[in-house]
């Protein structure tokens, strides 16, 4: 007996739909890759700093890498009554994105991993030389403190930054259009404002942008 194409096709879907349901009522199917199988939230791992992804909030990071969160939002000058339930991804500025947080959390661990300096034992003998005296100036307390000011140094990708200052950088066409993957934007549109209206991570866009801005010779 031959089977209706129509209605062999609506099975096949049916059986396929029914199959990805059932395992995610079952609690082991995922797609969302926040969560595992068991449908427990994914936590970034403290063996591999690429794990840590920009959806994951501040509180995961701070736990996970054992960092407060004051030391974490006063380092990337960021508003100190952030809450610690933000998406990374939520606070990307110029001086904060997923990169330079790995690159900070990687510099806190190399340096407390570092072995202690073992003093050399002092002769009986020897003479102690006595310690300058260091005379500190005086403090004005009524000067205004100097404003910290974060100039990005030269041929860098900021949240500024244009594709036409990459072209004029002697970035090419198709270097753009290949880390962009897609067509060549418009040249003066800024790099950040354009991917993040495309629902687009910046961090890894700019990582890949500035990568080619630095093979430019």
């Amino acid at each position: 007996m031959r089977i209706n194409p129509i209605i062999f096709g609506v099975l096949v879907i049916a059986i396929f739909m029914g199959t990805i349901l059932g395992f995610q009522a079952a609690g082991i199917w995922s797609v969302s890759g926040k969560v595992t199988s068991g449908g427990e939230a994914v936590q970034p791992s403290t063996a591999d700093l690429n794990s840590i992804k920009g959806w994951m909030t501040l509180d995961q990071i701070a736990t996970t890498y054992n960092v407060p969160l004051a030391d974490l939002l006063t380092q990337f000058e960021l508003p100190a009554d952030t809450p610690a339930t933000t998406a990374i991804k939520d606070l990307e500025t110029d001086l904060f994105s997923v990169t330079n947080l790995r690159t900070w959390l990687q510099a806190r661990q190399d340096g407390s991993s570092a072995a202690p300096v073992e003093s050399s034992p002092v002769s009986e003998d020897a003479t102690a030389t006595p310690e300058p005296v260091t005379v500190q100036p005086a403090v004005d307390e009524n000067a205004l403190p100097t404003p910290t000011v974060h100039v990005a140094p030269d041929r860098t990708i900021t949240g500024k930054t244009t594709f036409q200052e990459l072209l004029d950088w002697g970035v090419s066409k198709e270097a753009i259009q290949t880390a962009m993957g897609g067509d060549l934007p418009p040249a003066s549109a800024v790099i950040k404002d354009y991917v993040t209206g495309k629902g687009l991570e910046f961090s890894p866009i700019k990582t890949a942008l500035q990568t080619e801005v630095n093979q430019v010779k």
